[in-house]
This record gives C-alpha cells, sequence and structure tokens, in this order.
C-alpha cells in the first residue's frame, strides 16, 4: 500500500485509536509497521485531533447562543466548497465509506469551533464596558472636541436620556448654566456631557465642559470633594485645563473642563455651600441671564 493511500484510510479512523482494531485498517497498520514517515505523520494528526476535540468541549461550556440562522450559514458554505487536492498527490481509488464518515466528522469540528468562536465574541461584545479610569475621563474629550465651545462636536455625541430626574450637578451648580441639553457618552448610558457657562462679574463668562459619571462606574474615585478642591491637570493634548472630583452625596464623580488658564476664574465664580441640583429642577427656577 502507498503511503497516500495508507494515510488516506487512517483518517477515517477515531481519534483515539478505539477502531483501530477493525479488519478495514489491516493494510494500512501493515504500511505503518514499515514506514516510519506515516508513523509519525499518523501521531501528529491523532495528537492535533484530540486536542482540538478537547478544547472544544472545554470551551462550549460556556459561550452564548449566537444569532438564530448562522449555523445553517455555515454549513452551507462548508457544503459548497470543494478544497484542492495537491498536484502531487494522486490516486486512482476512490475515498472508502470510513474516509467520507471522517471528513464529515471534521467538517462538523469546524462548525463547532466557529460557533464557540462566534459565541465567545457575542458574548464579550454584549456584556457593559469596563470600569472608567479618571486619566480616562481627563483625556476622552481630546478625541472628540476642538475646545470647550465645539458645540457641533457636543451635538454629535448620542442623546442622553434622562432618569432617576436627570443628570445630576455638583452642589453649587446652577442649572441654568447649561447652554445646551446634556449629551451621552458613546456606549455608556449613564455618564452624561454637558457644556456650560459660568457667568463672571463684569467680566463675561467661563465656559467649559462637564461630565457627570456614576461612582460605581468608576475604578477610583478622586479624594477631593468638590470642584475647589480639586487639583487642574492638563489633558494630554493641552488643549483642556481638567477637574475630577467626587460628590458623595449624588454618588457621582465629576470631570470639569476648561480652557487653559480659566481654572481659577471657575473657582472664584462659583457660589459655595448650595444644596445638590439635578437638570429637572430647571423648570422649577427663574430664567436666569448668562453674560457672553
Amino acid at each position: 500500500m502507498k503511503c497516500h493511500d495508507a494515510l488516506l484510510q487512517l483518517d477515517a479512523a477515531r481519534p483515539d485509536g478505539s477502531d483501530w482494531g477493525d479488519s478495514g485498517f489491516d493494510a494500512a497498520r501493515e504500511h505503518l509497521e514499515n514506514c516510519l514517515g506515516c508513523r509519525q505523520e499518523v501521531l501528529q494528526r491523532r495528537d492535533w485531533d484530540l486536542a482540538f476535540l478537547s478544547t472544544a468541549a472545554d470551551s462550549s461550556c460556556d459561550t452564548s447562543i449566537p444569532p438564530e440562522g448562522l449555523t445553517d450559514r455555515i454549513l452551507s458554505a462548508i457544503d459548497s466548497h470543494t478544497p484542492l487536492q495537491p498536484d502531487t498527490v494522486k490516486s486512482d481509488r476512490a475515498p472508502s465509506k470510513q474516509t467520507s464518515t471522517r471528513h464529515r466528522l471534521l467538517n462538523a469540528a469546524v462548525v463547532v469551533a466557529v460557533l464557540i468562536g462566534i459565541g465567545v465574541a457575542w458574548r464579550l461584545n454584549t456584556e457593559s464596558p469596563g470600569l472608567l479610569t479618571v486619566e480616562q475621563i481627563r483625556n476622552w474629550p481630546d478625541t472628540q472636541f476642538e475646545t470647550v465651545y465645539d458645540d457641533e462636536a457636543l451635538a454629535a455625541l448620542p442623546e442622553w436620556l434622562e432618569s432617576q430626574g436627570g443628570a445630576p450637578l455638583p452642589p453649587s451648580w446652577d442649572p441654568s448654566w447649561l447652554h445646551r441639553p446634556a449629551r451621552g457618552w458613546p456606549d455608556r448610558d449613564s455618564v452624561a456631557v454637558m457644556s456650560f457657562r459660568v457667568p463672571v462679574a463684569r467680566r463675561g463668562s467661563v465656559a467649559g465642559l462637564l461630565v457627570a459619571v456614576p461612582i460605581e462606574e468608576v475604578k477610583k474615585s478622586p479624594a477631593a470633594e468638590d470642584v475647589t478642591g480639586a487639583r487642574p491637570t492638563y489633558s494630554k493634548s493641552g488643549r483642556f485645563s481638567t477637574t475630577a472630583w467626587t460628590d458623595t452625596n449624588s454618588r457621582t464623580v465629576f470631570v470639569c473642563l476648561v480652557a487653559p488658564g480659566q481654572h481659577e476664574r471657575l473657582r472664584r465664580a462659583l457660589p459655595r455651600d448650595r444644596p445638590e441640583m439635578r437638570l429637572s429642577d430647571v423648570s422649577d427656577l427663574p430664567p436666569h441671564r448668562v453674560s457672553h
């Protein structure tokens, strides 16, 4: 028996070798006794098959269900694909019933592996994103905004869906300072992004961005308790002076961004000891004129 025919016949054997005693494999087994190259090839194939089946079994225990119809599409694609045979190996023998059975099993194994991979990816994609760091929040506007006056970039963010009475504001902030509706952080429904203008007596106003993040979504909340006690830090681009603090009453981490050199003006313009307010309180307040 030629090497190609022996290997083709042994491809139909089970990876665990439980059917090697069948009479259909007699000639192939005899060939292996006299051919070192084929023995090594068969051992490599068996080890690969066993490792593959073991990995597939372990992974399939904890995956999500893939979209409906995906299995049928994969099977259809496999059925319509005819693998190319090497030009250097030819045989007049038709594939045996056992060989065909093995090929079907291998095709099924490929389907299982593909579905397992898709299931894992499906589950990972549907899981909620990880915790944010203060550093991420400080630098995120660098990729979205050119300046604190970039209203076009703000409007491009997802819509903020108000819940529990609206996005929280720091205790000393007047809701009328928000000159545009709050927007959302991409892929995070609970994070609000707000644009504000705080009036400064006889000297116009200080404009900036305020990001409000639930404290449970921040990896390590800042130690400062309000904007006046927070130390300003520049974002990576240098376009924003940022401060971060934690309001324990509303369980919110705030990150404020203003233009470079404007933090001290903002700090002095903010009143102190005001009760916590939310965006929904705006309708209950008298009109407030903001000077520009």
